[in-house]
């Protein structure tokens, strides 16, 4: 299974359109957005996923993501927005996400072994780490390329239990 990973597209309408396209030609199976959405117009941009990744699309809100009640409402059309994190068996892996968990709770989630992959967002650094453990380690930058400019996204494979960081140009 292919679960495409974004956070922190704070209405980077180009971005989020480019990375919609790549997310498409790539076929990924799920989508999981850690975050910093920013306004719930941004459901016009992410209108253009194919119908599968559509059905399942699921999301945190970010520290940015101040207008929630609308978020749900217009976005939540097209994404399962699951509150502040997300606890989830996809394709037999058990995965968390979250948009602001500290260096040390992904550390001890990592640690403790009950989950195999860990999403988060918010820094807009990139991470892509596998521990001794196994456990997959994955925050995919910022789609916005705002602070480090550079607009990336994850594919996160769960058979191999790797992450491919994919850069928008």
């Amino acid at each position: 299974m292919k679960i495409g990973v974004i956070s922190d597209s704070h209405d980077h309408k180009d971005n989020i359109i480019k990375a919609v396209s790549i997310l498409n030609e790539r076929n990924v199976d799920v989508l999981i957005h850690c975050g910093d959405y920013v306004a719930p117009f941004v459901k016009r941009w992410f209108d253009g996923l194919n119908d599968k990744i559509k059905q399942n699309f699921y999301g945190v809100f970010g520290n940015n993501d101040g207008e929630r009640v609308f978020l749900l409402k217009v976005l939540g059309e097209i994404c399962d927005i699951v509150g502040m994190e997300i606890n989830k068996n996809l394709d037999g892996k058990k995965v968390f996400a979250a948009h602001m968990p500290t260096e040390k709770t992904i550390d001890a989630l990592a640690s403790s072994g009950k989950y195999d992959i860990i999403l988060s967002g918010h820094t807009h650094n990139i991470v892509n780490k596998k521990y001794e453990n196994g456990v997959l380690v994955v925050n995919p930058g910022e789609v916005c390329g705002y602070l480090t400019g550079k607009a990336t996204f994850a594919i996160v494979d769960t058979d191999k239990l790797e992450a491919e960081i994919i850069e928008i140009n």
